[in-house]
């Protein structure tokens, strides 16, 4: 995600946190091949996209345009999490968040290197500061609404210029939002495994028609207030290739009708949620994350780890899910870094 630097530094359980930009490749790799061709329904797609600016907007659904709001976040209500925790069957929980990278890497430029320091060691013990940009393509984390603008706005029509400082961060759309955590159902959306390969190419984006596909493979799907989790093998593929940069097997934007309908709490991924890279979409910045975070008032959780979930969702053949996550509860922060569990 490209923008300002976001930190969070935490000393004896004091933490702070603020923006960021996309983690770029701090390490050379050897030149890609160009960037495909346009697909054929690019330009269609793009003048529909305008069209969505407007018809897909939430504003005012759940407060006031202006007024302070969390979205689709509003689906979860007590019934829905009391309905998630019946899904819990085995109680065996899932981490879905990899470990904080500590060594840059193609995918983790230097600012989104997890600083661990541990300071004085006395005979009595010791303590450490953590500091990391947490917006970027490696740590697991959720967004906000004040990190993304369009037009001097952010989600529910509130105003930037009143609302956005660099003393006080955000004062409306902060990760503040969801201090009381999210606890729902979630649904597992294995594209490896219904396209047959350890590992979606990064080059290749996750179209509606495979997000279907899956629901009538596994029989389930996401509805209101829900969490899809989109499983690519990143992980995977980065364990045996090695780090890089600049290609995702993200949501293509043929998704954002399916989201719209389907209006889940947050947008799930095991890495940024945006498709890359975009022939055809020059000049337009992360389109998904606009029309979730600005146009229909869906969250991001996102660079998730979801290997050993999908090994156990395979394994039990399970695609549904009871989930939880809670954020660093930092007065006007634009995010946090997350642990989501999953319990079976």
């Amino acid at each position: 995600m490209r923008h300002r630097l976001a930190s969070v530094a935490i000393c004896a359980g004091l933490a702070t946190a603020g923006l960021i930009g996309a983690n770029a490749p701090s390490n050379a790799q050897p030149a890609q091949a160009p960037s495909p061709p346009a697909p054929a329904d690019t330009a269609a797609l793009r003048a529909q996209y305008e069209k969505w600016r407007t018809e897909f907007k939430t504003w005012g659904r759940w407060a006031p345009i202006g007024q302070e709001s969390k979205g689709t976040t509003s689906f979860i209500t007590p019934q829905k999490v009391l309905d998630a925790n019946k899904l819990v069957k085995d109680g065996i929980v899932v981490s879905l968040a990899h470990a904080e990278p500590q060594v840059a890497a193609a995918d983790v430029l230097a600012p989104g290197v997890f600083h661990r320091v541990t300071n004085a060691i006395t005979d009595s013990g010791t303590t450490d500061n953590y500091q990391v940009s947490y917006h970027g393509q490696t740590v697991a984390h959720v967004d906000t609404w004040c990190h993304f603008f369009e037009n001097g706005q952010m989600y529910n029509g509130v105003p930037v210029k009143e609302n956005v400082t660099s003393e006080s961060g955000c004062i409306k759309g902060s990760i503040m939002n969801w201090k009381g955590g999210i606890t729902t159902r979630a649904v597992l959306y294995d594209i490896a495994q219904l396209k047959g390969v350890d590992w979606v190419d990064p080059n290749t984006p996750i179209t509606r028609a495979d997000l279907e596909a899956w629901e009538q493979k596994s029989g389930v799907k996401i509805g209101p207030g829900d969490i899809p989790l989109l499983y690519t093998g990143r992980w995977k593929r980065r364990a045996a290739l090695g780090p890089w940069t600049g290609q995702v097997a993200g949501y293509y934007p043929d998704t954002i009708p399916w989201m719209h309908e389907r209006l889940p709490a947050f947008i799930g991924h095991d890495f940024n949620i945006d498709w890359n890279p975009r022939p055809g979409w020059e000049g337009m910045r992360n389109p998904i994350h606009v029309a979730v975070l600005i146009w229909m008032g869906i969250n991001i959780v996102e660079c998730l780890d979801l290997e050993e979930l999908a090994a156990t969702a395979r394994r039990l053949n399970r695609y549904e899910f009871m989930i939880t996550f809670a954020p660093l509860p930092v007065e006007g922060g634009t995010g946090s870094p997350v642990n989501p569990l999953v319990v079976f």
